[in-house]
């Protein structure tokens, strides 16, 4: 798939919104998660990728006395992959809508080899559960699950999270067009491999929702979502005191999230729920209330809007649906929040009594609220239910795998995973002859114990592969002072974001090219007067008399890609005239012990940091540990549970000062086996 990569983006407080991303292909190839070369006004996603959600996704489908062709269609439209749940609130009197349902439901899954779920909201076996289970706000005066939307869609969120599924979408079931359905999932899994945290949301904006008045007429706006849309960013535009139109998606039925969010969320009855959605991520990430929750603050919640490319058509159900179950409680849900103030409250009141829904000098009536999922006992809850989960299978009796079909979750061990980030030169390798023989058992032995060891390096890829071909390191790598950081690819379970992919790896740039370095170098020269002499300027010859390199390292030296080394000679002046004037050519620069290196946005902390989070998203909790020499190791250092630092050449430590540094009273290799002894044995 291939979405576009532009358009506005809005963050308000830990919450980052994106403007409406338009769909530009539904297939676009096999190639990875990507922005593409050349054109980062576009992103891809390959079908590889979008596969990988689908099997930790289930689709809820929320179903009312549905017609069975337009049901049995929508079915048709979702993915092999994903887990089918089936919330049915069908009549079950003279004619029992819900065993046709189920009926259907159980040939489509016969003829495709899928299993699929089906309950009724009105099961009084799930409701007891609900009650015993700590949830009793979702229960009606009768004890059953109350009718309505939302408490459909709650149902699908805790059935979705005892079949051990990822990610949770809702469809309609009233949709005309599978294709359309087939859409909308798609447009889900490539949210969620584009969306780099584990709080997010994909919402969808019809391209199109057609009329039918002797012709047809593509509209491009539902009439309570243009409503709704308008009075959702008057109270943002209001609150922040800088106008907005960021939302269009305020009623999206059509919409997915990560279980870990849809566990936090508050939900309004009846059809305010996607709505108070939003409302719900705003008040509590947003800085408007007091945030309670810090993981989710630190990580933030993301959400992504996209716009489709097939239309949206279904069944029309009146001026009196449209109003009174559909914009009353959406509109509802924004007056009576704290994001809202006074004029937008004035406005809503005024809208909501010339829709006819609010009498003249009526208050708008507040819609109820259920707290977040998370507050039931889940274990519980599926206890009061064994015996009779088989019978909500399809086919019946079939328990389901609490895994999805392909899909294996890393190991949760006991004790923390381990994880290295080490510098190379004059760290692991000698200063001198750059040598790694004093270290090589250490090193295996951190190796056999299944210790990531990450290389974090003023070396290129190049050079790095190198090593790691010798060394027979398979982990990730980080190079030139965090430019870049390379990920081989599949060494990760969990999908995330990326720049673009080399060979067998994928790749996360921090820093600016090559090429804009040297022309940024240059207009330091020009502007200075002063040579500025890197490894570009330098035969290969040259840059092995000048490093003690082979001549072969020298060239690997050579080819960098996210920065220049400089040579810069001369008196303490001299050098610091030559730094001033990289600074006014916009570079930064970072001491690497005999070389100076020139950079744009390289950022060896930063990098450490998005890999341990990458560790922490797939094994949970990570120790990290952290060993250099020079000062531009500093940033690493910083961010990893156990710094180290080596002596250098000349037998002195850099100057860095961080707390819980410890010092290791040997040079390169030998005091790098030293540090990390006890973490090998």
């Amino acid at each position: 798939m291939r979405i576009e990569n532009t358009g506005t983006t809005e963050h308000i407080g830990s919450v980052k919104i994106s403007g409406t991303r338009r769909m530009l292909e539904l297939d676009s190839g096999s190639v990875t998660t990507t922005t593409a070369r050349g054109k980062p006004e576009t992103e891809k996603v390959s079908l590889e990728a979008i596969r990988n959600i689908e099997q930790r996704l289930a689709i809820v489908l929320p179903c009312k006395n549905e017609d069975l062709k337009v049901f049995e269609g929508v079915l048709s439209g979702i993915p092999h992959d994903c887990l089918m749940i089936v919330i049915s609130n069908s009549s079950r009197e003279s004619i029992d809508s819900f065993k046709r349902e189920q009926e259907v439901l159980s040939r489509f899954c016969h003829d495709t080899q899928r299993e699929a779920l089906i309950l009724h909201q009105k099961d009084s076996f799930i409701a007891r559960a609900l009650e015993d289970s700590g949830y009793p706000e979702i229960l009606d005066d009768k004890g059953l699950v109350r009718n309505g939307k939302s408490e459909g869609m709650i149902l699908g969120i805790i059935m979705a999270i005892l079949s051990g599924r990822e990610y949770v979408g809702f469809i309609d079931t009233d949709n005309y067009i599978p294709g359309a359905v087939l859409e909308y999932v798609k447009h889900y899994a490539l949210g969620f491999n584009i969306l780099p945290s584990p709080y997010s949301m994909v919402r969808i904006q019809w391209r199109y929702k057609p009329k039918v008045s002797g012709e047809i007429y593509f509209k491009r706006w539902g009439r309570v979502s243009e409503i709704t849309n308008r009075y959702f960013n008057h109270a943002i535009s209001e609150r922040s005191n800088f106008e907005t139109d960021i939302i269009r998606t305020a009623n999206a039925g059509e919409h997915a999230m990560s279980l870990d969010l849809a566990l936090r969320l508050h939900y309004a009855t009846g059809y305010g729920v996607e709505t108070q959605e939003l409302i719900s991520i705003l008040e509590q990430y947003g800085g408007i209330l007091p945030v309670t929750d810090r993981d989710v603050a630190e990580k933030g919640v993301e959400i992504l809007q996209t716009e489709t490319i097939n239309p949206h058509l279904h069944k029309e159900k009146g001026e009196e649906h449209l109003l009174k179950e559909m914009l009353l409680p959406s509109l509802s849900v924004i007056y009576h929040s704290p994001l809202a103030g006074e004029t937008t409250r004035q406005l809503i009141t005024r809208e909501l009594t010339e829709q006819g829904c609010i009498n003249e000098g009526e208050l708008v009536p507040e819609t109820p609220l259920m707290p977040p999922p998370m507050k039931l006992d889940m274990e519980k809850f599926k206890g009061s239910l064994e015996e009779r989960l088989p019978l909500y299978s399809v086919p019946s009796g079939v328990i389901l795998t609490s895994k999805a079909p392909g899909f294996t979750p890393p190991p949760r061990p006991e004790a923390p995973v381990r994880v290295l980030f080490t510098d190379l030169d004059g760290t692991l390798l000698h200063p001198v002859t750059y040598s790694y023989v004093a270290c090589l058992d250490t090193l295996r032995s951190l190796q056999e114990k299944g210790i990531p060891v990450v290389f974090c390096s003023a070396k290129t890829r190049s050079e790095q592969m190198a090593y790691r071909e010798e060394l027979g390191v398979k982990d990730p790598f980080i190079v030139e002072n965090g430019g870049a950081i390379y990920i081989p690819r599949d060494y990760f379970r969990f999908p995330f974001a990326y720049d673009f992919e080399y060979e067998d790896y994928l790749v996360i740039e921090l820093g600016l090219r090559f090429k804009e370095i040297s022309l940024r170098l240059e207009k330091a020269r020009q502007e200075s007067g002063l040579p500025l002499t890197g490894f570009a300027d330098m035969s290969i010859e040259e840059v092995a008399l000048k490093t003690g390199l082979s001549l072969k390292s020298a060239e690997m030296a050579k080819q960098r890609e996210f920065s220049e080394t400089l040579v810069l000679e001369g008196d303490r002046q001299q050098v610091q005239q030559a730094l001033n004037a990289l600074k006014n050519a916009g570079l930064d620069y970072v001491f690497g012990g005999r070389f100076y290196e020139a950079m744009a946005g390289n950022d060896k902390g930063k990098a450490v940091k998005i890999l341990t989070e990458l560790y922490k998203l797939n094994y949970g909790e990570v120790v990290t540990t952290g060993i250099g020499d020079s000062e531009n190791d500093q940033p690493m250092l910083a961010e990893v549970d156990e710094p180290y630092l080596v002596l250098k050449a000349d037998k002195h430590w850099a100057g860095i000062k961080l707390p819980r540094l410890k010092k290791i009273k040997a040079v390169g290799p030998e005091g790098w086996s030293r540090a990390l002894k006890d973490l090998a044995v």
